[in-house]
């Protein structure tokens, strides 16, 4: 009998979790995982962590020019802050613009946003290791402050799109600083302490990826981290940020 009380409870515990924060489900799994999984600020050999990261450096400028024709009209892109309130401390801070144009998270297409990036999108599509893709858009001026992930069950890559060159524009993770370069990546692990300086006068945008991880990560923690994200996907909280993330279809002017 008490065995049922208490498993009743947990059960009764869950869903309350659930509905109220989805999220503390993937913090805990990726505390567990800490217990498992050692590695270095940075990912050195990108290529063997995520194949994909090729693919999307080969088609560079495909990316480049749908990217070049949302920004046309940037103001309509909503600040990281207005898709998800929790993002309000890193994002809103000096009241500089970060903007996001969600493509995907946490496994969920932003089917609006993909018709605007078709060729884009038809690329991600190729790549089920990406649990999120995001144009990340960020105004001269900004400082995202230091920082920590709560999945350890991801890891983040940029591919630098647009990055101005008159002033430093750099991420630090974990002390070590990283300068982009237009068409190169990097993969890091955003569990460490990092933070964003753009010191320029322009606009620095980022193709911003979570990829699932897969190599050297316990084989059966792969099929729960994908369980996961599709409970992450049906939340109700997930489908309202998916709703704040579109974008209205006139900004191709069509």
């Amino acid at each position: 009998m008490v065995f049922l009380i208490v498993l009743g409870s947990i059960a009764v515990l869950c869903i309350a979790i659930y509905f109220i924060e989805p999220f503390i489900f993937a913090l805990l799994f990726s505390g567990i995982i800490s217990l498992f999984v050692r590695n270095p600020p940075y990912i050195a050999n990108i290529d063997e962590q995520f194949p994909g990261a090729k693919l999307l450096r080969d088609n560079f400028d495909t990316i480049r020019a749908e990217l070049d024709h949302i920004l046309l009209n940037k103001g309509a892109i909503p600040k990281f802050h207005e898709v998800d309130k929790l993002q309000s401390i890193i994002s809103d801070k000096d009241k500089v613009a970060w903007r996001t144009f969600v493509i995907k998270g946490f496994g969920k297409w932003v089917d609006n946003n993909c018709s605007q990036v078709p060729k884009t999108t038809e690329l991600l599509r190729q790549l089920p290791q990406v649990s999120t893709a995001i144009f990340s858009i960020i105004d001269g001026g900004k400082h995202i402050p230091p920082h920590i992930g709560f999945f350890k069950s991801v890891l983040r890559y940029h591919l630098a799109m647009i990055i101005p060159s008159d002033a430093p524009v750099y991420l630090i993770v974990d002390g070590k600083e990283y300068h982009w370069k237009e068409g190169q990546d990097v993969l890091f692990d955003d569990t460490f302490k990092h933070e964003v300086w753009n010191k320029s006068t322009g606009t620095r945008t980022v193709l911003f990826l979570d990829v699932l991880r897969e190599k050297g990560f316990p084989k059966f923690f792969t099929a729960i981290n994908r369980w996961m994200f599709g409970v992450l996907t049906s939340s109700r909280k997930l489908l309202k940020a998916a709703r704040n993330a579109e974008v209205a279809k006139d900004i191709n002017n069509n």
